[in-house]
């Protein structure tokens, strides 16, 4: 899900589909800070918008 999620933002395909785990992870983070966003790095989940 997370190689689509980039895909639909704008990962060209190739590029989302050869990311390493780690990578990926990176990509989503930053995209979805972009979007106002907070992830929690202690529980590897998104935080709930107060």
């Amino acid at each position: 899900m997370d190689s689509l999620f980039l895909c639909r933002n704008g990962v060209p395909f190739d590029v989302a589909f050869s990311l390493s785990p780690d990578e990926r992870l990176a990509f989503v983070v930053a995209l979805g800070r972009l979007d106002g966003r907070s992830f929690d790095f202690a529980t590897m989940t998104w935080k709930e918008a107060p």
